[in-house]
């Protein structure tokens, strides 16, 4: 669009006056301008797919995406024509190939609720879990086990701090055979998917402080201290939970709220042992001195 006065093209749309107006000269080109778009507004993808009257949101926690015809009940009598119309068409939406796919996503999203996960986490889990059955991952390995390494990546990925301790815990399972399902999730994730973890250990603090009713000023503490080890490379190849858990430790103790190592360790579901390491490792990185 050129201005019809100086000839410029350099013309905004005023979308609040729905005006188009040259700003080189600030003619006026059009004005009452109708806007084409919804009336709604949304500030994120999710909200868009929400709002939009198009049908239901596509979503990766179905097997057909939400893309899908669904029968429902008019006013006349004939009830049992519909329930049967209802059962054949639920038939025929899942094909032979894809029930080990509506397994999988059925126990996903029932273990995902039971964790109170949000459901941005589920659409990332979904998607793994998707790709892993279509490479041929899923074979050889406990169902619940597979399930349990997808959701962890997948709070990993969204910054949801879930520790492995919790996961083991509801699970049943072992570190080892949680270990092997990882390392397949993690395989998966960054070469098909990208999916790589985002959260940092200063994300569990909070956490922590709050299962041990300490007060703030703590958990702004140990959350400094945490993120300057995370910037210089002191926190490659440690558990975030420990490392978090130490460093609440060591700031309780300095600032003479302190909790004991056997209470971090009971109220997280980890050693002492673990704890002290980690503590260990702090004050001899900063040259810290404790005095009791």
């Amino acid at each position: 669009m050129k201005c019809p006065n100086c000839g410029s093209e350099s013309v905004r749309v005023d979308v609040n006056r729905g005006t188009y107006i040259c700003t080189n000269c600030g003619f006026v080109i059009d004005d009452y301008v109708i806007d084409q778009g919804p009336e709604w507004r949304a500030y994120t993808e999710e909200d868009r797919l929400e709002r939009e009257r198009t049908g239901s949101p596509i979503t990766a926690k179905v097997h057909d995406y939400g893309l899908t015809t669904k029968i429902g009940y008019s006013k006349v009598n004939n009830r049992a024509k519909i329930e049967k119309l209802r059962a054949i068409q639920n038939k025929l939406r899942v094909s032979p190939k894809d029930r080990k796919l509506v397994t999988y996503l059925s126990v996903l999203n029932n273990e995902a609720a039971k964790l109170n996960l949000p459901e941005y986490v589920k659409e990332t889990a979904s998607l793994l879990i998707r790709k892993i059955i279509e490479e041929g991952k899923a074979k050889r390995i406990d169902m619940y086990t597979l399930i349990a390494a997808v959701l962890y990546y997948s709070c990993q990925v969204n910054k949801i701090p879930k520790s492995l301790q919790e996961i083991k815990a509801n699970y049943g399972i072992s570190s080892s055979e949680l270990w092997k399902a990882l390392e397949r999730v993690q395989k998966v994730a960054k070469s098909s998917l990208e999916f790589r973890p985002n959260i940092r250990p200063t994300e569990y603090i909070p956490k922590i402080v709050e299962k041990l009713s300490l007060p703030p000023f703590v958990s702004t503490k140990a959350s400094e201290l945490v993120d300057l080890m995370h910037r210089y490379g002191l926190t490659s190849g440690k558990g975030y939970t420990a490392l978090a858990a130490a460093s609440v430790y060591l700031m309780s103790t300095l600032m003479d709220v302190k909790k004991t190592q056997k209470d971090i360790a009971n109220a997280l579901n980890i050693t002492e042992v673990t704890i002290r390491n980690r503590y260990k490792e702090i004050i001899s990185n900063f040259e810290i001195e404790v005095k009791l």
